[in-house]
């Protein structure tokens, strides 16, 4: 059952970034052939559309990844935080935790890095605005 959700999910998620807005079906009853608008009914808290405030996929896209860096900022601080009160803390065993943490909060910070320079690289290289500033 997930696989077929998850897959269900992934189909949508593949026919939104090609733009696509329409799906197409087959009923049996009446036998003739339906479009579904299915951002037809996406409404925002506000009571707004989701289709007026985002003209593309490429835009909720771009809004999705600046949430993901900024959660993984966050995530990266408190890391780093809890892996300098562990050093502090003392003792052998949290010691060697919070060097393994510290280890990986900082390369997860160089991948979070790396992978920033690289969108602003492709998007000086391609003209293409990513959302990244």
């Amino acid at each position: 059952m997930k696989k077929k959700v998850c897959l269900l999910i992934g189909l949508l998620f593949l026919a939104l970034s090609l733009g696509t807005t329409k799906v197409s079906a087959d009923y049996d009853i009446g036998g003739g052939r339906t479009e579904i608008d299915i951002t037809s009914g996406l409404n925002l808290k506000s009571g707004q559309r989701v289709r007026d405030v985002f003209n593309s996929t490429d835009d909720i896209v771009n809004l999705v990844v600046r949430v993901i860096f900024t959660a993984a900022g966050v995530v990266l601080f408190l890391m780093i935080i809890v892996a300098g009160f562990g050093l502090i803390k003392g003792g052998s065993g949290n010691k060697d935790q919070a060097k393994n943490t510290m280890t990986s909060a900082v390369v997860g910070f160089i991948v979070m890095f790396a992978a920033y320079w690289i969108m602003q690289i492709l998007q000086l290289l391609t003209g293409i605005n990513m959302g990244f500033k």
